[in-house]
C-alpha cells in the first residue's frame, strides 16, 4: 500500500513531528511512504527509514495552481492509495489534486488534527475527508461541535503515543548528566522537586504557582519548582510581570527559570513531580504525556487531554479546574508518600499504537474502496 503524507509543519518536538514516526514506522510495517513537508532536520531519519521525502513551500504559496499541480502528479507517480492530511490547508489541498483524477486513481483522504483548526473553511475539509482523525477525545467533541457534523460521522481517536524506547518508567538519566544537575542544583535533602514544562505565557497559569508554594511553605513542606520553559522566546512583560509575583510572594529563592532544555526528559526523571496548571482545556500536551510515560506523578486540572491521560495513567493527579488549594493538598500528599505508577506503558499512548491503529485505518479504507 501506497501512502503520501502531507505535513506542511513538519518539524522536530511536540505533535509536529507525527508525521515523520507514522512515515517510519508504516515503512517498517510493510506500507512505502512518501513525505511532502518543507525542508527540515527530520529528513535525514525519514532517508533512514528509506521514506521518501520531497520539499514543500511555504503552506500560503499550496493554493497556487503551480503547486497543485505538482501534488496532483506527485500523487500519480506514487500511485498513492491513501493520503494522510495533517493540517485542514493540506486536506483542501489534496482534495483539490484529487478531485480531477479517475475514480479508479483517486486515492482515499485521511484528515488528521492535533489541534484546534484555524483556517478559513475548516470545517468544510472535515466533509471531504473520507475518514477523520483526532489524537484525542476532547478534540474529536471540539471538532464534532464547532463543525456541527452528522452525528453519525465516525471520528477515529488515536492518541500521538511515547515512543516506548526512549519514555518508560525504567529510564534514568546517565550518572555525568546527574552529577552535572547536582553541581548547579543543590537542594536541602527531602525538598519536594516540582519540574513544570511547557511555554511561558498566561495560558500555562504560572500565576497560580505564587500562592501553590505560599500554601506548602505554610503547610511546612520544603518545595523548589523548576519552570522549564524557553524564556527567550517568551512575552518580556510577561515574564518581568511573573518574576515580580514570585517576589513579592517571598517565592524567588525556591524557583529556578531552566529555559528551554533539549534534556526535559532527564529534568522530568530527576524532580519528584510534574504539574500542569494550563487554564483552558488542551487537545494535546507532550510533556505531561512524556512525564507519565516515564513514571513520574502529575497533579493537573482534570480537563481536556490532560484529564483524559491522567484518567488512565493516575487518577489520583486529577485536580478540579482552577483548584489552587488542590494542587497544594496533592503535592502536600504526595511529599509524604509517593503515589503508584505503573510499570508498564498503557494502552494507546505507545507510539506503536498509534502506528498500529493508522495501518489498520489505512487498510479498512482501501479494502472498502476496492470493495
Amino acid at each position: 500500500m501506497n501512502v503520501l503524507h502531507i505535513s506542511p509543519r513538519l518539524r522536530p518536538g511536540g505533535v509536529n513531528k507525527l508525521a515523520a514516526d507514522l512515515a517510519c514506522g508504516m515503512q517498517q510495517a510493510g506500507f512505502r511512504n512518501t513525505v511532502v513537508s518543507p525542508p527540515n532536520e527530520l529528513v535525514g531519519k525519514l532517508t533512514a527509514a528509506s521514506v521518501q521525502h520531497h520539499s514543500s513551500h511555504n503552506i500560503a504559496l499550496f493554493t497556487y495552481l503551480k503547486e497543485l499541480r505538482r501534488v496532483r502528479h506527485l500523487i500519480q507517480s506514487t500511485r498513492a492509495d491513501i493520503i494522510l492530511a495533517y493540517t485542514t490547508p493540506a486536506a483542501n489541498l489534496a482534495w483539490r489534486a484529487c478531485n480531477n483524477l479517475p475514480e479508479e486513481e483517486r486515492p482515499r483522504l485521511i484528515g488528521i488534527h492535533t489541534t484546534y483548526p484555524k483556517h478559513p473553511g475548516w470545517a468544510a475539509s472535515l466533509e471531504r475527508c473520507d475518514a477523520l482523525v483526532a489524537i484525542s477525545r476532547h478534540l474529536r467533541n471540539e471538532l464534532t461541535e464547532r463543525a456541527h457534523l452528522d452525528s453519525e460521522r465516525n471520528i477515529w481517536v488515536i492518541p500521538y503515543g511515547v515512543n516506548e524506547e526512549l519514555c518508560h518508567p525504567e529510564y534514568k538519566p546517565s550518572d555525568a548528566w546527574i552529577e552535572q544537575w547536582m553541581r548547579t542544583n543543590k537542594e536541602p535533602e527531602g525538598t519536594l522537586s516540582v519540574c513544570i514544562p511547557g511555554a511561558i505565557t498566561p495560558l500555562h497559569g504560572l500565576e497560580e504557582l505564587g500562592p501553590i508554594l505560599m500554601r506548602l511553605n505554610k503547610a511546612g513542606v520544603p518545595v523548589h519548582a523548576y519552570i522549564a520553559g524557553d524564556t527567550a522566546r517568551a512575552d518580556k512583560h510577561y515574564l518581568s510581570k511573573l518574576k515580580k509575583l514570585y517576589k513579592n510572594c517571598k517565592i524567588s529563592d525556591q524557583i529556578t527559570w531552566l529555559g528551554y532544555r533539549p534534556d526535559l526528559r532527564d529534568v522530568i526523571c530527576i524532580c519528584d513531580v510534574v504539574v500542569s496548571l494550563a487554564r483552558k482545556p488542551a487537545c494535546h500536551d507532550r510533556a505531561v504525556l512524556e512525564a507519565l510515560s516515564l513514571g513520574r506523578p502529575v497533579a493537573a486540572y482534570d480537563h481536556g487531554v490532560v484529564g483524559e491521560m491522567l484518567d488512565i495513567f493516575l487518577p489520583e493527579g486529577r485536580v478540579a479546574p482552577h483548584d489552587i488549594a488542590g494542587i497544594a493538598d496533592r503535592l502536600e500528599q504526595w511529599h509524604a508518600y509517593r503515589p503508584y505508577m505503573s510499570e508498564t506503558l498503557p494502552y494507546p499512548y505507545r507510539l506503536g499504537d498509534t502506528i498500529r491503529s493508522m495501518a489498520e485505518l489505512c487498510t479498512s479504507l482501501c479494502q472498502r474502496s476496492k470493495g
